[in-house]
């Protein structure tokens, strides 16, 4: 069954009739786990006369009471005024971040109602000019009749973009999710077509071609993405440059060739043309020039990422609320399994990649993890990882593996590779001040380190 809850945001004194729960996260476990449906009501019960009426005349009453009971999950988010009757700083923390969420405007009393992810379907603002009945109603006309158990998860697997790609998709019949697993798989294959820099008539391609020489006029889509490219690079200080596709690729093999470590000289010379800021746009025109002769750009560090966003707006337009696509380590996810529970996410452990040291629930998010477990190289005893620092043209170290939490794999994917180079002390300070974006560390030394606010759930 479909999972919804109804969240309501009311006085603090129960009503008699049913179990009000306080904390929105509890309030979704139990919606999932009942398979009910979601309602939110913000009052102010000491000195909101309208609030004082919606209680009496329609919570309070025997039909709404009943139909609670089978069908609600109930959440209470209430704002007195008077100081004996105030929550505690903690409730209270909680009832702000549930009204800047969903009401913004600060309307009382406020109703809304959401699905078991929290997304807003319905909402009333005052009192609702509506009879008990017609309130209930209102209620079930919003929420979709349950056709979960024809629901089932339709996935594949195969190489895109030179990476595995895994497509998951929620459907309620082969045809339709096989279908759609298509129009996805060719949206990837497109976008491949258009950025990748060794595809010889793509414009990524035609841009490297052109170096030195003059401005190659490209699509929007292809413009729009290098500019979110280069403001990436000034957000990481350069850390992230898809200009990086200038650097020596004969200095550095990870195929165990190399017996010994270019001088430092020759490694900085291996970057020399890594500038990002020498990535020249006009958006008038809408062309793309890079200034000096042999310099090149390459989507390697963000474009798996778009290629999965890209796949997954597709997905949506076409009906498809539920999904995840894995761009090779790349990972976007949205809505839930059938049934309601939250897509399970591994993250991998360093020395046994195959293996999860942990666990992410996650919905309408992306997780993109950057290791250095799969290529490196052993030299004199140490590991050089080939991921490398555009500042110096050496490999970094310190860390083993980056996860980046985010609501956009693109974002996500860029924010991986840059946390990566800049280490565990300046990576962890860029992410603490970005709003929605969380990280997760594990040093040469196995020591795990995470940004603000991660639910972790131990693979034990």
């Amino acid at each position: 069954m479909k999972k919804w809850i109804v969240v309501l945001a009311l006085l603090a004194p129960l009503f008699g009739f049913s179990e009000w729960i306080t904390d929105f996260e509890t309030a979704k476990k139990q919606a999932t786990a009942e398979g009910k449906p979601i309602l939110l009501y913000f009052s102010g019960s000491d000195w909101c006369a309208p609030c004082i009426k919606l209680k009496k005349e329609i919570f309070q009453s025997e039909a709404f009471s009943a139909y609670a009971k089978e069908n609600l999950v109930l959440l209470m988010a209430d704002f007195p005024r008077r100081k004996a009757n105030r929550p505690s700083p903690e409730q209270q923390v909680h009832n702000d971040a549930l009204a800047e969420k969903y009401n913004r405007t600060g309307a009382f009393p406020f109703t809304a109602l959401l699905d078991a992810n929290g997304k807003k379907l319905t909402s009333w603002s005052g009192f609702p000019d509506l009879t008990v009945e017609q309130f209930i109603a209102a209620i079930k006309k919003h929420t979709p009749a349950d056709n979960s158990s024809s629901m089932q998860l339709y996935k594949k697997e195969l190489l895109l973009m030179g990476s595995r790609f895994e497509i998951t998709v929620v459907a309620d019949n082969a045809e339709k999710g096989h279908q759609e697993i298509g129009a996805a798989i060719a949206e990837i294959q497109r976008i491949e077509d258009k950025i990748s820099s060794w595809k010889d008539d793509s414009e990524t391609a035609e841009i490297n071609k052109n170096a030195g020489k003059k401005p190659v006029k490209v699509s929007k889509e292809t413009f729009d993405l290098i500019a979110r490219s280069k403001r990436v690079s000034e957000l990481t200080q350069g850390a992230f440059d898809i200009s990086f596709g200038s650097v020596d690729d004969q200095l550095w093999h990870f195929d165990g060739s190399m017996t010994e470590l270019p001088d430092s000289a020759t490694a900085r010379q291996s970057v020399r043309r890594i500038n990002h800021q020498n990535v020249v746009l006009d958006e008038q025109a809408q062309t793309v020039f890079l200034k000096e002769a042999g310099m090149k750009i390459g989507f390697g560090a963000i474009g798996k990422g778009y290629a999965a966003e890209r796949a997954k707006a597709l997905l949506l337009a076409d009906g498809i609320e539920n999904g995840i696509v894995n761009a090779g380590g790349d990972l976007t996810a949205w809505g839930a399994q059938p049934g309601g529970a939250p897509w399970n996410v591994g993250i991998a452990n360093p020395g046994l990649e195959d293996e999860a040291f942990s666990w992410l629930n996650i919905n309408d998010n992306a997780v993109v993890t950057s290791g250095n477990y799969k290529k490196f190289v052993v030299i004199d005893g140490k590991k050089y990882t080939h991921i490398i620092d555009p500042r110096t043209g050496f490999p970094v170290s310190g860390l083993k593996s980056v996860t980046i939490i985010c609501p956009n794999a693109e974002l996500a994917d860029a924010l991986a590779t840059s946390v990566f180079i800049m280490g565990k002390e300046v990576g962890l300070n860029l992410i603490d001040q970005m709003k929605g974006v969380e990280c997760l560390l594990i040093d040469d030394n196995n020591q795990l380190h995470t940004s603000n606010n991660i639910a972790l759930n131990d693979n034990q």
